[in-house]
């Protein structure tokens, strides 16, 4: 079984619920590696750590420290820069590993994975 492991730059409103969503299906094929958000005192920040989750306070610093690992990096800050410097890190590390996935396709999968 393929494993996929996956990060999560950005924890606001939509960053905790969608994190909070891939915890409650969280299994072997799929596992939250790490997060990125600037503001550590975010619930969310809270029970990324309690669960083990690699926490960054710059998604750039998550992407550029753990590349290797990461699969799917979900960028959920809003952030044209960032988002603009994720995909240049990715140029230049020549990571052809990570995928990263923007706003749009997050909330299709959150819409598909939440609970009503």
């Amino acid at each position: 079984m393929r494993k996929l492991n996956v990060a999560i730059a950005g924890l606001g409103r939509v960053g905790s619920e969608f994190l909070s969503a891939l915890l409650m299906v969280s299994s072997e094929a799929v596992r939250v590696v790490a997060v990125a958000e600037p503001r550590e005192d975010l619930p969310s920040v809270k029970l990324a750590k309690e669960r083990g989750i690699a926490y960054f306070r710059d998604a750039r610093d998550m992407l550029l420290s753990l590349e290797d690992m990461i699969d799917v990096l979900f960028d959920l800050t809003g952030d044209a820069l960032v988002r603009s410097d994720l995909h240049d890190i990715i140029m230049k590390t020549n990571n052809k590993k990570t995928i990263i996935v923007p706003e749009p396709v997050a909330f299709l999968i959150w819409s598909l994975l939440k609970k009503e």
